[in-house]
């Protein structure tokens, strides 16, 4: 096996290979996740003053977006239809007036709008333009799963890899070690290094949620990085899907859905979902998640 670690988007990364290749091969593939994922952060990054996402979340307007910028912003539109409107990515101005800002100030501010926008009437995209009317743009909920899709997609074209694991923070994705399907550990979301289950994932991707790790305090209120139409439950909610967009993006809507809609949307969308709850320590699963 071959490691490889490095720091982006806020948290480690890690890349495993099990294939045998010659270790300059392996080096250069290395290399090139790595300058893709920096490249990524400094173009979609809400935090980045001069990302994409923050030109177009300030000026309201991108002319010609390129495909990868079209692809992104056309598939966050998609999971609001996706979801029964319960997954909403024009929501950064919510999350930049409760004080989870590009310096991360954690101090809300209630003169801001806290008014999101709607993916379907207010994010319009064509080949020529993307015009934003409402809402702020934040990819946080799917941008990493999407970015470790294009890096698995990357090491098998590019690289005629077969055999890895990626790793972003968390979110997953990996084939197999020569057939043999990944055991990965699910984290208790107030006990670090203290899990609960275990399941295994083979040409899937996995993603964990929870309002626990990005929660603080302002007064007698309690925020969350997790903009919902009610409070949001404290629970955790942990994804296997066939990709790791998918499953990074469900990870967070589940945390929002009834037991009886998350059995609904895992028939739909071919998805495996766990939720803990620290409370009582209660972990339910689909009867899918344990295979």
């Amino acid at each position: 096996m071959h490691t490889h670690t490095f720091q982006a988007l806020g948290t480690q990364w890690s890349v495993e290979i099990f294939d045998e290749k010659d270790s300059a091969v392996l080096e250069s593939a290395f290399r090139t996740l790595e300058h893709f994922v920096q490249d990524f952060e400094a173009t979609y990054s809400r935090f980045k003053a001069d990302s994409l996402v923050s030109i177009l979340n300030q000026d309201r307007m991108l002319h010609t977006p390129s495909e990868e910028c079209h692809a992104l912003l056309t598939y966050g539109k998609q999971l609001y239809l996706r979801t029964n409107t319960h997954f909403n990515f024009l929501t950064g101005n919510i999350q930049e007036a409760r004080g989870y800002d590009a310096t991360y100030s954690f101090t809300p501010d209630e003169s801001k709008t806290l008014t999101p926008g709607n993916p379907v009437t207010d994010l319009h995209i064509t080949a020529e333009k993307i015009e934003l009317s409402q809402g702020n743009i934040d990819l946080g909920g799917f941008g990493k799963g999407y970015l470790i899709d294009e890096l698995a997609t990357l090491l098998q074209k590019e690289y005629s890899l077969q055999y890895f694991l990626i790793n972003g923070g968390g979110d997953l994705y990996a084939t197999s070690d020569h057939g043999t399907p990944i055991q990965i550990f699910l984290e208790h979301p107030t006990k670090p290094s203290h899990f609960i289950h275990t399941t295994t994932i083979k040409q899937q991707g996995f993603a964990a949620s929870s309002p626990f790790k990005r929660m603080w305090h302002s007064g007698d209120k309690t925020y969350t990085h997790i903009v919902a139409n009610s409070e949001t439950p404290r629970i955790a909610s942990f994804v296997k899907a066939k990709t790791a967009r998918d499953a990074d993006a469900f990870a967070t809507t589940t945390l929002l859905l009834t037991e009886s809609e998350i059995l609904t949307l895992s028939l739909v969308e071919e998805i495996s979902v766990a939720r803990f709850t620290p409370a009582t320590n209660n972990l339910w699963r689909t009867n899918s998640f344990d295979t």
